[in-house]
């Protein structure tokens, strides 16, 4: 099969989307598919002009302007997106399927999504990031340009993401279902042997460890002012957090642990590596997802697929894969979240069952699962565009 991906970011930029399409591309190619990817990410920072180029099996090509505070955004990408796959067209390398790649902004894949149609090719558009209010103006776009009626197979990583879109599409067609495709992880990669507290480094606490970006929106300090609270509430040595991560915030995190005393109690080690994660993972219990617009969640999954109980807020993507009081705890806001981490620390038969039964990873987020369902939504886009 023939896979074009279009993806305004992509590596070296870290995130969500950048991490998912370059792994999705991977293991495309792994299974035996012609994949290349077209983004608007430069291969450096500073970097322009247009550019093709192998990286790990994957044939990436670059279309990259020089933007003030390096955005990954051409002003005529979309042409040039147009124009790569007239040209495979005409040299008989016509695609499968055009798989784009969105957030809130994409303007690359947003504007080639028509003309990718308009050619006739097979499109599916994956949403990767909570709309929130800006799904206002896709409805406000859809009023003027139509574009829910398109020949396209939507689909999202998660029921929150699939939400705003199912909410604009029409619900009397049949392309109006939106499919799930989640982000896929090596679960066998990421299991780990479970260090028992006694043998821990951090001593006998329940350890409590997050890793995300230090950023606002991940909510990493209110996370911390919920850990002073549980701690206020505990004798010493019952609980000890790890929260890795650099971003804004750090700085921040690092005055607020000060503050309050909390040396003893949080440690703050920056970025680590997927194999210094591991580690941290095999010595640790519980993993917290304090974000509320949280799409996905991929490092709760690591955590969960090292067999970690995660502690989640409602309404997020991670909180689709508790199961509350029996996988993890899903709670509605900070205080509650305080309380849950003053209970796991003191209600040893509550932290063992949830551990128990986080010892079976989630389903459907395998790389095999993630492929199989994948290709499914392929073929209901060409199935469309024959249509």
């Amino acid at each position: 099969m023939r896979i074009t991906h279009v993806s305004d970011t992509y590596l070296p930029l870290l995130g969500g989307i950048e991490a998912q399409v370059s792994r999705l591309a991977a293991q495309q190619v792994a299974a035996g598919h012609d994949v290349e990817v077209i983004t608007t990410t430069p291969a450096t920072p500073g970097a322009h002009g247009v550019s093709t180029a192998v990286e790990d099996g994957v044939t990436v090509h670059r279309i990259a302007a020089r933007i003030p505070g390096g955005w990954p955004v051409h002003p005529r990408s979309s042409a040039h997106v147009t124009g790569r796959l007239r040209e495979a067209i005409a040299r008989g390398d016509r695609p499968d399927v055009v798989h784009l790649h969105m957030g809130v902004l994409a303007p690359t894949a947003q504007a080639a999504l028509r003309p990718v149609t308009r050619l006739g090719l097979p499109a599916v558009l994956t949403v990767h990031s909570v709309w929130g209010s800006a799904w206002r103006l896709f409805a406000a776009a859809d009023a003027v340009t139509r574009w829910s009626r398109w020949p396209v197979r939507w689909s999202a990583v998660s029921e929150l993401t699939a939400a705003p879109l199912r909410r604009l599409l029409r619900p009397a067609d049949d392309v109006a279902d939106v499919a799930i495709l989640p982000n896929g992880l090596d679960l066998d990669s990421w299991r780990v042997p479970r260090t028992e507290r006694e043998a821990r480094p951090e001593g006998a606490a329940v350890h409590v460890v997050s890793a995300a970006r230090f950023a606002p929106r991940k909510r990493m300090l209110p996370l911390l002012k919920a850990v002073a609270d549980a701690a206020s509430r505990l004798p010493g040595g019952a609980l000890f957090v790890t929260l890795a991560g650099e971003g804004p915030d750090r700085a921040a995190a690092l005055r607020f642990v000060g503050q309050h005393g909390l040396h003893d109690v949080v440690s703050l080690p920056g970025r680590l590596t997927a194999t210094e994660l591991k580690r941290l993972y095999a010595r640790a219990d519980v993993f917290v997802a304090p974000a509320v617009a949280e799409a996905f969640g991929v490092a709760a999954l690591e955590a969960q697929a090292s067999g970690l109980t995660v502690v989640t807020r409602s309404g997020s993507g991670v909180a689709e894969r508790v199961v509350d009081g029996d996988t993890g705890l899903v709670v509605p806001d900070d205080d509650t979240l305080a309380s849950a981490l003053v209970r796991l620390a003191t209600e040893p038969g509550l932290l063992d069952g949830l551990l128990d039964r986080a010892a079976t990873p989630p389903s459907g987020v395998a790389w095999p699962e993630v492929l199989a369902a994948t290709e499914r939504t392929y073929k209901e886009a060409a199935a469309l565009t024959r249509g």
